[in-house]
């Protein structure tokens, strides 16, 4: 190779490195524009906080506060014989610099909050008085309290009542249950009540909590015994619901009173629903604002007989002109569709008016349900 070339080839070399190199930093004085164009310089953010805030979080993080304890948050009562009222005093002591503020305490359902004190100064220690009526209760039971004060540490803190509910009077059933059809037959419930531990075991007196339901109660016949029971010594309620029975539900109960000295009274439920003996859906024929002007409009209701004898619809009739009934049968004496034909004979304006139903039935001859609506 001639010196000539050599040279113009290590020329080429130079020139190159140079391009390169002057390409390096060029890259790299951007990389660096942008990252210090990203990122604000440490302490930049805490520095960006106003004056006034950084002052009142660290006056919030540093002010003296209350501190509430319960001396014993959870209290097991034991064995308590049914009927009795539990009564519990729970000890709240303040571990704060500041005065403790209750300012509401709520028990759940079948615990009643006596009394508590609502100001609690420091390294004082208060009392929530609460009771429970173990009347309604059987077995292992645990209430809760929910306690809400001004500890911003622990502003709501919950307390347990347990205990274990041992009944003194033994029952069977235990509960009276109809399913009963207004005007039918008196429908009669028997329960068997009796106290192992106390031979001399009496039921003073029943009250019902129906007007319709009426209670008898007697000692048991030995032939009415039963046999499962340990106790010879037992008691029978009667329950008997009347024809006059009020159409609804049945959530209530009998009160019995007795002579045992660890529980004078005992609650038997009285549960079930009284239907009436012809029931229509819906129980308003609503037809709510229609313009009969261009063709008759149509409205459905269910019939239904709840009774034990099967019933034939005679007729359906409207009180007012422009409405035609047909009844159209779904089962044989104990359900039917009845079919209003809303025409444009019927007069304009708010209508209300009666429909009559008018049945084979002897206990319920007629039926009446309301039409209402506005025909424009």
């Amino acid at each position: 190779m001639s010196k000539s070339t050599s040279r113009k080839i290590a020329g080429n070399l130079a020139k190159k490195l140079r391009i390169a190199t002057l390409s390096g930093l060029i890259l790299g004085s951007m990389a660096s524009l942008a990252t210090s164009q990203q990122s604000p310089p440490a302490g930049a953010a805490a520095a960006s906080l106003p004056a006034a805030t950084k002052v009142e979080a660290s006056a919030a993080l540093a002010a003296p506060a209350p501190k509430l304890v319960p001396v014993e948050a959870i209290q097991d009562m034991g064995k308590v014989a049914k009927g009795e009222k539990v009564k519990v005093d729970f000890e709240i002591r303040n571990e704060g610099p500041v005065e403790l503020l209750i300012s509401n305490v709520h028990p759940t359902c079948g615990c009643t909050v006596a009394s508590f004190d609502a100001k609690i100064a420091p390294g004082a220690t208060g009392k929530i008085r609460a009771e429970i009526d173990t009347v309604d209760f059987s077995g292992p039971i645990a209430k809760t309290i929910t306690v809400l004060s001004n500890d911003p540490v622990n502003p709501r803190v919950t307390l347990t009542i347990k205990a274990r509910v041992e009944p003194q009077i033994d029952s069977f059933p235990g509960y009276a249950r109809y399913v009963y059809v207004q005007n039918q037959a008196p429908a009669t419930v028997k329960q068997w009540l009796w106290a192992d531990k106390f031979p001399d075991f009496k039921i003073l007196a029943v009250t019902s909590p129906y007007k319709f339901i009426h209670v008898t109660f007697r000692p048991a016949t030995a032939e009415e015994r039963r046999a499962e029971a340990p106790s010879t010594n037992q008691w029978i309620v009667e329950t008997t619901i009347q024809p006059d029975a009020e159409v609804g539900a049945l959530r209530d109960f009998l009160v019995v009173q007795t002579n045992h000295p660890q529980q004078k009274n005992l609650r038997l439920a009285v549960t079930g629903f009284v239907r009436p003996l012809l029931s229509v859906t819906p129980l308003v024929a609503d037809f709510g604002a229609l313009d009969l002007t261009a063709a008759a409009q149509n409205l459905s209701l269910v019939l239904v007989n709840f009774g034990e004898a099967a019933i034939e619809i005679r007729r359906v009739t409207a009180s007012l002109p422009g409405v035609e009934a047909t009844v159209k049968p779904i089962e044989a004496g104990r359900r039917w569709e009845l079919k209003l034909t809303l025409t444009g004979k019927m007069p304009k304006g708010r209508i209300d008016a009666q429909i009559q139903i008018e049945t084979t039935s002897t206990q319920q001859p007629t039926l009446q349900v309301p039409l209402r609506g506005t025909v424009s």
